[in-house]
């Protein structure tokens, strides 16, 4: 189950991924706001971009990556159920975002589905072998794994 939570740990922040977009200035400066780690301000501009007339008119590819970022903001402000959503919705979209796979990925992990978490860092592998953010976000779920399996060994 999902909930809401305190902000995510640093380590899964510096997980996550987002994309900057060019021609969208809402979206464009979103993406910063959320590299800067501004999550806030990278959550409302990604969704005034996404809600603005033009808006309708972004690519799926666009559009995808938006939601992405949105699930990275989330995922940093520690609302998960708001998180997947995006994650969700950047998935459906765009089936191979690489991206949604790895926030998904940590997103599972900091909520203890380190199974889909698993077979999330799978998915984006297997669409993008060599990316840096699916490593990030398999040393993480594998610190989680770790951590599971001191606290079972300790009862």
């Amino acid at each position: 189950m999902l909930l809401a939570s305190a902000s995510a740990p640093a380590a899964a922040q510096s997980s996550l991924s987002q994309s900057v977009f060019g021609a969208d200035p809402k979206l464009s400066d979103g993406a910063l706001a959320l590299r800067l780690g501004d999550y806030e301000e990278g959550i409302r501009l990604t969704l005034e971009g996404l809600r603005a007339p033009a808006g309708a008119a972004h690519s799926i590819r666009t559009r995808s990556s938006a939601h992405n970022n949105l699930c990275a903001g989330y995922v940093m402000g520690g609302n998960f159920r708001e998180a997947l959503e995006h994650c969700n919705e950047s998935l459906r979209l765009k089936p191979n975002n690489w991206h949604a796979y790895s926030n998904r990925a940590v997103l599972y992990a900091l909520t203890g589905n380190l199974n889909k978490a698993a077979e999330d860092i799978q998915h984006g592998k297997r669409i993008n072998p060599d990316a840096k953010r699916l490593r990030e976000a398999e040393e993480f779920l594998n610190a989680r794994l770790a951590a599971r399996d001191r606290t079972v060994k300790q009862t």
